[in-house]
């Protein structure tokens, strides 16, 4: 790891936190995301070994552990927490304007929004969501269930509850706050076809929770991905 050859704390934070992908590596585990495939799905731009390379650098200045195959925050890595969300308040505010076509990726973005859903008012049962992408091939499908939510980008072979029709680019602006949902619905940027009790539910349910919570409990709010 490079030094800034500087007695000096906020130099020292850099060093650690200032190499390619290491502050995003951070991101996915603060978020809950303990497995090294997972953290390929949030991170679709690193190479695995550069990931394996960042990982071990982050071993080695004690914020992130090893233990039975998995990755975990450290308490010094739980400390960043409030740092790294904050660095990400301040991009939202001030650097987020629409997205180009190139920095979209959906894989990525649903692997992120999933753990987030705001499941309260959803039926104490398995509830199955498919998203479909305008003029995109891929598709999505969540299961919702009392422990939380699974995403696949196969079908699952559950019967579906909902299905939620949505352009690629508003739901990033949707999600990202650069735009709200009721009006992106009103735009028909975001369409629901299913039965109207559920249907009457999917915009709070897709309006995410704050992120900062995720993985504080990492037994509740771990993202699962269905393979």
């Amino acid at each position: 790891m490079k030094t800034h050859g500087e007695y000096c704390p906020i130099a020292k934070a850099v060093e650690v936190l200032g190499e390619r992908w290491s502050i995003l590596v951070m991101r996915e585990l603060l978020m809950g995301v303990s497995g090294f495939n997972d953290m390929t799905r949030g991170l679709p731009g690193i190479s695995r070994t550069m990931l394996s390379k960042r990982l071990r650098e982050l071993i080695a200045v004690g914020v992130v552990e090893k233990l039975d195959g998995e990755y975990h925050l450290t308490p010094a890595g739980q400390e960043l927490r409030p740092l790294i969300f904050g660095l990400g308040a301040w991009g939202e505010q001030w650097l987020l304007g629409d997205p180009d076509p190139a920095e979209l990726e959906p894989l990525a973005l649903f692997w992120h929004a999933h753990p987030r859903f705001n499941t309260a008012e959803l039926p104490d049962r398995q509830v199955v969501i498919a998203f479909e992408l305008d003029a995109r091939p891929e598709r999505f499908w969540v299961v919702v269930e009392p422990v939380g939510c699974s995403i696949c980008d196969h079908d699952p072979g559950f019967d579906v509850d909902v299905v939620v029709r949505c352009d690629l680019t508003e739901i990033y602006r949707v999600w990202y706050n650069q735009t709200s949902m009721k009006a992106a619905i009103k735009a028909d940027h975001v369409r629901f076809e299913g039965p109207p009790a559920l249907v009457r539910r999917m915009p709070k349910m897709l309006e995410l929770t704050d992120p900062t919570q995720l993985g504080v409990d990492a037994s509740s709010a771990r993202p699962v991905w269905f393979s």
